[in-house]
């Protein structure tokens, strides 16, 4: 589905409170099950909710689950520009700022990494979902970028912004394997959580904190 399709925002109390249930129950059997295997007849079931009025209020399963993702997304949006701006008033190095970024985003990731496994499959099949899910990345990614900028005068290779882009995307691609995005479950291969920080952070400080060999 590449269209916006039409979903009926509650307007009184017990409407809404019946809706906050749909997008919880939703939120649930998204994660245990991903995005093909659960049915409105299932969440009516669960939810005490008619499945003709889950209709009357969502067009489809498509359109319940878009708005399910704006709801949880805007939560993440939040989280991680919370963890960013606390981070830019309190690091005081660039080292302590790879550090403590690639962790709090880590456990960013962590927290909502279920539903984004889920998401990320059904963004495959879904341009709505999948823009949804690049504009979430991008806004991490300059959050991530901006602070590891706030000490450019440590960074020790030519091009800060372009080592910044490619730190952040060393991390990404490290914390996104281990999470198992794009598949419904992680994917470990031998290393701990903790291990795969301290060598991600241990290859970002180099990186970063070490001479062009061509400068």
């Amino acid at each position: 589905m590449n269209e916006p399709a039409r979903f009926r925002q509650a307007q009184q109390r017990r409407s809404r409170n019946a809706q906050e249930k749909i997008f919880e129950v939703s939120a649930n059997l998204l994660k245990e099950k991903g995005p093909d295997e659960f049915t409105l007849k299932e969440l009516s079931k669960l939810t005490g909710v008619s499945v003709g009025s889950i209709y009357y209020r969502f067009e489809s399963k498509e359109t319940l689950l878009i708005e399910l993702q704006k709801k949880e997304y805007l939560q993440a949006s939040k989280d991680i520009e919370a963890r960013f701006l606390k981070l830019s008033e309190t690091t005081t190095s660039l080292k302590e700022a790879i550090k403590q970024a690639g962790r709090e985003y880590a456990e960013h990731l962590q927290i909502f990494a279920p539903l984004i496994r889920a998401f990320m499959k059904l963004a495959l099949s879904d341009k709505i979902v999948s823009e949804a899910g690049t504009k979430i990345y991008k806004n991490s990614q300059a959050l991530y970028e901006s602070l590891l900028l706030q000490f450019k005068d440590e960074i020790k290779r030519e091009n800060p912004e372009r080592v910044a882009h490619t730190c952040f995307k060393i991390l990404n691609t490290s914390l996104a394997r281990y999470l198992g995005f794009g598949s419904l479950e992680p994917i470990t291969e031998g290393l701990s959580w903790e291990e795969l920080l301290e060598e991600v952070t241990e290859v970002q400080t180099y990186y970063l904190c070490s001479p062009d060999h061509n400068a």
